[in-house]
């Protein structure tokens, strides 16, 4: 019997030392990170470049230490764009649309109506809106029906004269308004054009002008009072006459008598040439309508519309007349005399 126990006895040692071995490890598994080892940081991270030792007895594994470290950075940049440029995101998808439209008051889009109003100044909006459901009335009732009358029975090539004449004879008023801007150049050609298609447009019906290249800008009161310092103005809706400001309303005293109409002394036409213009007009908007039909609010469209194009026709070509500048040779410092 002794020497069967003694295999077992070595048996029962053998095992005694394996278990003391892995006691001694901690419970370790293959994959675990053992003591000293180093977690290599990622290269793009400036925060982990120096390497740390893991701790023999953390029961974290390692992964999801490298996976936090890596995912940090890919957060960073957006937090330090935030931080230069200063700007936080929009509230809502209403005010995100308003910028994309008319841009902050420092961005690029700003420049055609920063010197005016971005929103329409409105205090008369009670009056305007009577105003404009009897302009509405009046139009569906004779203005429009006339209109598309006159599309359709008056021939394309007969109407363009007469678009034409009625921009011709603004001739003399783009003139004045361009002196009075200080705009040299532009008067020279307003002159120009009127003088080349009073004659050989035979009073403008034909815009000869063009044909010539001989640039074409419109000035009116309106412009030059915005100029002069009536930067922003109240919104006014006039009969018959439609959207304009009490800036624009107060230039149309300025226009009316420089136009060739009122020289003539025949009472009947005047009122026949202005209400042919009345209708031309309308024909040229009739393809505006389809806009309107759909619209919730036919006063704000038109207004808001009315608004925005105005200002770019007055701030968005703003500047200086090259006429008016010193040349070149004068602008800048001539270089010293090189010794013979």
């Amino acid at each position: 019997m002794t020497p069967a126990r003694a295999p077992s006895r070595v048996l029962a040692a053998v095992l005694a030392l394996v278990l003391s071995a892995c006691a001694q490890q901690g419970g370790s598994r293959p994959d675990a990170a053992s003591t000293g080892t180093v977690v290599a940081a990622p290269a793009d991270n400036p925060t982990a470049s120096t390497a740390t030792p893991a701790p023999a007895d953390a029961a974290t594994p390692v992964a999801p230490i490298a996976a936090t470290a890596v995912a940090e950075p890919a957060t960073a940049p957006a937090t330090a764009q935030n931080a230069t440029t200063g700007n936080a995101a929009p509230a809502t998808s209403a005010d995100a649309d308003f910028q994309a439209l008319y841009g902050d008051s420092a961005g690029v889009n700003a420049g055609a109506v920063a010197q005016g109003a971005l929103q329409p100044w409105d205090p008369w909006e009670k009056f305007n809106r009577k105003m404009h459901a009897i302009n509405s009335t009046v139009d569906h009732a004779m203005i429009h029906p006339v209109a598309v009358t006159y599309v359709h029975v008056v021939p394309r090539p007969l109407r363009t004269g007469v678009s034409n004449f009625f921009h011709n004879i603004t001739g003399p008023s783009n003139i004045v308004n361009s002196l009075l801007q200080g705009k040299p150049s532009q008067a020279g050609n307003s002159l120009f054009r009127f003088l080349v298609n009073s004659t050989f447009g035979i009073g403008g019906i034909f815009d000869v002008a063009t044909r010539m290249h001989i640039p074409d800008k419109s000035n009116d009161f309106g412009k030059t009072f915005a100029t002069w310092g009536w930067k922003n103005s109240r919104y006014l809706e006039l009969p018959v006459f439609g959207p304009r400001t009490v800036r624009d309303a107060a230039g149309m005293a300025g226009d009316i008598p420089l136009t060739p109409l009122p020289a003539s002394r025949s009472v009947v036409g005047q009122v026949a040439l202005r209400t042919i213009n009345v209708v031309n007009i309308r024909a040229q908007l009739l393809s505006t309508d389809a806009l309107r039909e759909g619209a919730v609010d036919d006063y704000r469209l038109l207004r808001d519309a009315w608004w925005q194009r105005r200002n770019y026709q007055i701030w968005g070509d703003n500047t200086p007349d090259a006429s008016s500048q010193l040349p070149d040779y004068l602008q800048t410092t001539p270089a010293p005399a090189k010794p013979d």
